[in-house]
């Protein structure tokens, strides 16, 4: 089939209803009910563990790569978390640069946003002077996601102004809304995070669904897109941190994600979507506080070791900068360590000899790795 034969049959431009939209009959429903009190209790749950853990940021680090990967792999790129891990590492991988690079501008949008991004209700002195969550992050998370990638000619952290299509090679299933309605539609969705909706769980999935409706990059909307359902729920404080990801719900059967999405598109099925979505929360809530709690045993038993049986005073210091990074090289960790280059060698060979780490053959950039974290990956 030829470029013209394609775009003769291009569906018309969708133009979604402005949120919020009538929810009365969804909530009425059932199931729905069910599932909203389910999806709330299995995230209380993780944001209660959470809570209780003393810096839960850099236990969840190594999930926020697999949350990067995952993503990325949604948008067609093949890296696994092996390869992600191993280029991080400063190691060479089978898939190309410029896929790592997508990945790891994954990781660095949603970071970006966590340093410059308030809390709905933090009224403190450095919240005042944060961002709310709003068009204008999003701009500069995007900026961030298409830095030095391809899409990098698709006007980073701009609106589109040219109408983008969603599709194959071979036909276009749906078109996003009209170019000169994306600012009045994405103000209109910036309004809403700030709503107060009956329940943040069906507001998560309506925000989610609406973006992607909107389409409102030439590139990146897929995973900007994913990227709000942590980020919202961690502005309306709903958990402590941003750590809470469905795209290995997503990913796992990418067809049914894209038919539930499109049941609001073409029939204004909304209740359809938000069941597909409930059911995501809990899957994955559960999933998420199994592999924290796992993380948690794994840092808590490495650290009775760093206590009771090393040498160095750093050994904690050493520890945690693992969880940040699972496999490494010395040099790129060895201005986060106090103490000479000697002593960070040293330590090395004690975690090691500990079975903390395992280390390369390599005499020289030997590459240092954390079996157990990685295989919880």
């Amino acid at each position: 089939m030829n470029f013209e034969d394609i775009y003769q049959n291009v569906p018309e431009p969708h133009v979604p209803e402005k949120l919020p939209i009538e929810l009365s009959d969804i909530l009425f429903d059932k199931d729905i009910i069910r599932l909203i009190s389910r999806a709330n209790n299995a995230l209380g749950a993780y944001r209660g563990f959470l809570v209780n853990t003393i810096n839960p940021m850099l236990l969840i680090s190594p999930l926020v790569s697999q949350e990067a990967v995952l993503s990325s792999k949604l948008e067609g790129t093949h890296a696994t978390i092996e390869d992600f891990i191993n280029y991080d590492a400063g190691n060479q991988v089978s898939v190309s640069k410029d896929e790592m690079k997508e990945v790891m501008n994954y990781r660095s949008a949603l970071f970006y946003a966590l340093q410059k991004m308030s809390t709905m209700y933090d009224d403190s002195e450095e919240g005042r002077h944060k961002l709310p969550l709003c068009t204008r992050l999003i701009k500069e998370m995007h900026k961030i996601l298409l830095d030095n990638v391809r899409g990098q000619t698709k006007t980073p952290g701009e609106f589109k102004t040219e109408q983008n299509y969603i599709g194959s090679a071979s036909a276009i299933s749906f078109t996003p809304l009209p170019p000169e309605l994306t600012n009045e539609y994405m103000g209109n969705l910036e309004q809403y995070i700030h709503y107060d909706e009956v329940d943040l769980l069906v507001q998560a999935a309506l925000i989610h669904c609406q973006f992607e409706m909107i389409h409102p990059f030439k590139d990146g909307n897929g995973r900007i897109g994913r990227l709000l359902i942590p980020l919202f729920l961690y502005y309306r404080n709903m958990l402590p941190v941003p750590t809470f990801y469905m795209s290995a719900y997503f990913e796992k059967d990418r067809a049914l994600y894209l038919e539930k999405l499109s049941a609001v598109s073409k029939h204004n099925d909304y209740a359809t979507w938000i069941k597909y979505f409930l059911e995501g929360v809990v899957e994955q809530a559960e999933i998420n506080t199994q592999k924290a709690k796992a993380m948690l045993d794994i840092y808590n038993n490495f650290k009775e070791l760093c206590i009771s049986d090393m040498s160095s005073k750093y050994a904690i210091t050493l520890l945690d900068e693992i969880f940040k990074r699972p496999a490494f090289k010395a040099r790129q960790i060895q201005d986060d360590i106090p103490g000479s280059k000697g002593t960070l060698y040293n330590m090395l060979d004690e975690f090691v000899a500990k079975g903390i780490l395992n280390k390369d053959e390599k005499v020289r950039n030997t590459t240092y790795s954390c079996p157990a974290i990685l295989k919880l990956l």
